[in-house]
């Protein structure tokens, strides 16, 4: 099944008219339901980052008087 990107975008915003809903509030609290939703753009930009590492690069860290410190890389 394919959904474009379109709908999803749709029912994001119905998800999110739901969540404002106070009747749909209150019935969640009432049946003390949590609300577990998370938002997946977090998760897609880490995955995009330490897929762009170059995780083959070494990296010393020297420290240096009073608490600085040099990063090199070889």
């Amino acid at each position: 099944m394919n959904t474009t990107i379109e709908r999803l975008e749709q029912i994001e915003r119905e998800r999110m008219q739901t969540m404002s809903d106070p009747a749909f509030q209150n019935w969640m609290s009432n049946l003390n339901i949590s609300r577990s939703y998370e938002d997946p753009e977090g998760r897609f930009r880490a995955m995009d980052m330490m897929g762009s590492y170059d995780f083959g690069k070494k990296i010393e860290i020297n420290l240096v008087d009073s608490g600085n410190y040099r990063i090199f890389t070889k």
